[in-house]
């Protein structure tokens, strides 16, 4: 029986090797994503924190310069907490690349993969037809050397 060459088939691997390493630079951009979110939480946590406190400190009968210097403090917080949020929306806008040309990149080889397997299909039909005209041709080759045994006999 003759082998089955698909023809794109260093392509579909080229697909296959490009799909598992954007897969993995996936994995790598959502963990990232996830340690700028774990950042800005801590961020959030310590706003709240530094908020509770300032609130404490002006029901309590504290000077008005360290009202002032935990003041500052929030205001850098917050300027904090933007940088972070815009570095965790910049993180999300990578994942969703990534996972655009992931999803493109699959479509690509799901393509060359059924491209692949209706070849194949064709390749085996075509095969068994080979395979059915040389039994059918053993067949008669048969029937026509037992014909002429039995005449050599007569």
């Amino acid at each position: 029986m003759a082998k089955f060459d698909f023809r794109l088939q260093v392509l579909l691997n080229v697909k296959r090797q490009l799909e598992k390493s954007v897969k993995n630079e996936l994995g790598i951009a959502i963990r990232e994503l996830e340690r700028q979110k774990a950042i800005l939480k801590e961020i959030q946590l310590d706003i709240a924190s530094q908020e509770n406190e300032y609130r404490k400190d002006g029901a309590r009968k504290i000077r008005v310069s360290k009202l002032r210097q935990r003041l500052e403090y929030l205001k850098a917080m917050y300027e904090k907490e933007d940088l972070q949020q815009q570095r965790v929306n910049e993180e999300i806008r990578n994942v969703d690349k990534i996972r655009a040309r992931l999803i493109e990149i699959m479509k690509e080889k799901k393509l060359l993969e059924k491209l692949r397997e209706k070849e194949f299909d064709r390749f085996r039909k075509e095969q068994d037809r080979i395979e059915r005209v040389q039994v059918d041709e053993l067949a008669g080759y048969a029937k026509y050397a037992n014909e002429e045994t039995e005449n050599i006999m007569s």
